[in-house]
């Protein structure tokens, strides 16, 4: 015959037992989402850190191999790759930055190649995986690029920007605007003098106005 004391309390026993087993579920829980948050926010910086190192790198092979490269952004699938320019036809044609300034025309013509239908884009000979996409990583995404042609933005239906390295050791003027998350933008700024990149924690506007 069971004693009906030794039920209560075995039923009381299995109820602790489920709030213990529940409770440890949540902690788990709780500490697996924080780990995977700062492996994330790990990711995502170093995703802004190899962009700052690929513009000095850019900026340095490109006079080492004496060639022109060019940093292709696909804003809608979160990816950027990097090719060298190749002119297929070596007579020079008047279509690129026919609506430029004078003087910013002058600064085109110094720093980029001739875009035109003959050129095509290669990858680089002496780095070849740099032509693979590189995909931001987690929640991590392009808001826009600046560079001396204007500014696209994520979703606007027009040709992909682009940002171009000169063998002479300068680069375009270019500005990367990221999202690493809701309410934490990101602003790489490149400086056409010296190929460098400067970071900024914020959503920073700059303006290409030489020649205007």
């Amino acid at each position: 015959m069971t004693n009906p004391r030794q039920g209560r309390h075995s039923r009381g026993f299995t109820i602790i037992e489920l709030i213990l087993v529940i409770t440890i579920m949540g902690l788990m829980v709780g500490i697996v989402s924080v780990r995977l948050s700062d492996m994330n926010f790990w990711k995502e910086e170093a995703a802004v850190k190899k962009i700052e190192e690929l513009v000095v790198f850019l900026n340095n092979q490109a006079v080492m191999d004496q060639a022109f490269y060019r940093v292709d952004f696909d804003l809608e699938n979160k990816q950027y790759k990097v090719g060298v320019v190749q002119n297929q036809n070596s007579a020079p044609t008047t279509n690129f930055g026919v609506n430029l300034p004078p003087l910013q025309l002058e600064l085109a013509a110094m720093l980029s190649p001739d875009m035109s239908s003959d050129t095509t884009l290669i990858p680089p000979p002496s780095y070849p995986s740099l032509a693979e996409p590189k995909t931001l990583p987690g929640k991590m995404e392009f808001l826009d690029v600046m560079t001396p042609r204007g500014k696209i933005a994520t979703g606007d239906k027009r040709e992909n920007p682009y940002l171009i390295f000169s063998p002479r050791g300068t680069s375009e003027f270019g500005v990367i605007h990221l999202a690493l998350g809701p309410g934490n933008p990101v602003t790489i700024l490149i400086n056409p003098w010296t190929g460098l990149a400067e970071t900024y924690r914020e959503y920073k506007e700059f303006k290409w106005t030489l020649g205007k």
